[in-house]
């Protein structure tokens, strides 16, 4: 069987199709449940030790609490809900990835039209989610393990510049243009974005009292991001070549330790998603297992160690470089 004449109808009976593509409410409230559990202990551990003086317990629930928060976004749990394969009820998933696109202050109006090419055209020169760009000098690496004060700034800007109807481009400056008719669910989603990180930022400001507390929750969406970044990179760098042949070999899975794995949504099972998209998460780990006892050829599979190999960081460089490169063209 080759690369091109991979075909699902090939590898899963129909059986396995129907229990693969059901959805299980009960996994799915459990996880969500355990999810929220974690960030609340860490912002209440957070709170807790900054009023007993402790301040460095403080900014080490902080810290991991953010590092955390960067998979409630798109790589992560708030893609699989976009995918509305998490519960069985399509309203539940359409509300937590708003939700969970607002908390990280992205609009899921722009990333479901993305989304959407990215499936269809992965690799095409206009498909904005094949992750490139990467900083390669010290300040850009130091703003992905402390502060990405850049994503912050640009987030914010985009947020209140939709909610007032426009659409905001960097370049040398800022340029705005108004945002076209059919977009407008793109203006809706910013206001409610703003206004729930407004009350929400204004509560727990009014619970604590604490201006630096609130300072701190307001940027968690952009420290850390560090672990979250380098595993979105690892679903696609350096396989470019196999942009004409199946998904399971334009994508990569890695295998992951538990906690990283539940977090992540199990998006290093990503050849097996992009192969398969209506799988719920948490069995793309079972879709895994079935591939590999059928599947004859080779494909790209990686244990976690591969992401500090030279070979990973080297595909990385190329990648990153070739970014710079067609954007200063």
């Amino acid at each position: 069987m080759s690369a091109n004449e991979i075909k699902i109808g090939s590898l899963l009976t129909k059986d396995e199709f129907r229990e693969l593509t059901a959805s299980d409410d009960r996994i799915a409230y459990a996880h969500l449940v355990l999810r929220l559990g974690i960030h609340a202990g860490l912002l209440f551990a957070m709170v807790r030790a900054w009023e007993g003086g402790y301040p460095a317990l403080a900014f080490a629930a902080f810290y991991l609490n953010a590092v955390l928060w960067q998979f409630a976004g798109y790589a992560g749990i708030g893609h699989e809900l976009f995918h509305k394969k998490v519960f069985s009820r399509k309203w539940l998933n359409t509300l937590f990835f708003k939700l969970f696109s607002y908390v990280t202050w992205n609009n899921p109006s722009y990333f479901e039209k993305s989304h959407q090419f990215h499936h269809a055209s992965t690799f095409h020169e206009d498909d904005s989610e094949i992750y490139r760009d990467f900083p390669l000098d010290l300040l850009g690496a130091a703003r992905l393990i402390l502060l990405d004060y850049q994503s912050l700034c640009r987030r914010i800007v985009y947020a209140l510049c939709n909610a007032f109807g426009y659409e905001a481009y960097f370049g040398k400056s800022i340029r705005l243009k108004a945002m076209p008719a059919e977009r407008g669910g793109a203006q809706t989603d910013a206001v409610y974005m703003v206004l729930l990180n407004v009350v929400w930022l204004g509560l727990f400001l009014l619970m604590t009292r604490s201006p630096a507390l609130t300072l701190m929750l307001f940027i968690t969406p952009f420290v850390g991001q560090l672990p979250n970044r380098v595993l979105a990179l690892a679903q696609h760098v350096g396989l470019e070549d196999h942009k004409d042949e199946s998904a399971l070999f334009f994508s990569r899975t890695v295998n992951l330790p538990a906690p990283v794995a539940f977090f992540y949504a199990n998006m290093n099972y990503h050849a097996e998603h992009h192969l398969l998209p209506s799988v719920p998460y948490y069995n793309l780990p079972k879709l895994h297992d079935i591939l590999n006892a059928k599947l004859k050829t080779e494909r790209e599979e990686k244990e976690f160690s591969y992401l500090f190999t030279r070979d990973f960081w080297r595909s990385v460089g190329t990648s990153a470089r070739l970014e710079v490169d067609a954007v200063t063209k």
